[in-house]
């Protein structure tokens, strides 16, 4: 038996819309780092907080726990959860739908971003790689759009506070 403990922040409890960067890092040293790139406020109905998303990754409802469904024996790791927000949740239907398609954007430039970093140490792996293939050039610059460049600066900081070479010494960093 053992007793356990975690903290959460109050900023982790707000309805709005945000990215996230997850990383399970093995307590067996020599395994992969494994990272999950991911969103809040894509639903059809709603926007949960980010400490929902976090429980639900683990929940056996295989709809939802995308790192237990990726993961064999999550017991076995040890988790990190990075986000940033991007604006509040509002449930005005056209309002919605414009930030659902922002942070459906920022969510795949997250994930290609991190890809650029990780590609090629071997210590990583990024368990959803965005692949982007069959999007037209028009949809491409129009997604583009959606972001600015403030937005993407925020993404930059969420990774430079996730990512440093040194964070993950104990496997190896970035560097391995």
């Amino acid at each position: 038996m053992e007793i356990g403990n975690f903290k959460i922040s109050g900023q982790a409890t707000k309805r709005e819309w945000a990215v996230y960067i997850f990383i399970a890092i093995p307590k067996d040293k020599a395994e992969t780092i494994k990272i999950y790139i991911g969103k809040v406020g894509d639903n059809r109905e709603g926007c949960n907080p980010v400490i929902s998303r976090v429980g639900n990754h683990f929940s056996y409802n295989k709809i939802h726990s995308q790192i237990r469904n990726k993961i064999i024996n999550p017991e076995e790791y040890d988790y990190e959860y990075f986000y940033c927000h991007f604006g509040k949740y509002q449930d005005v239907t056209e309002e919605r739908l414009k930030s659902k398609e922002k942070i459906n954007e920022l969510e795949r430039e997250l994930n290609r971003k991190v890809q650029k970093i990780i590609y090629g140490k071997v210590k990583y792996e990024l368990l959803n790689p965005y692949k982007g293939n069959h999007i037209s050039k028009i949809e491409n610059k129009r997604r583009n759009n959606l972001i600015n460049a403030e937005e993407i600066e925020m993404l930059d900081k969420l990774i430079k506070s996730t990512l440093l070479p040194t964070k993950y010494k104990n496997n190896k960093g970035l560097s391995a």
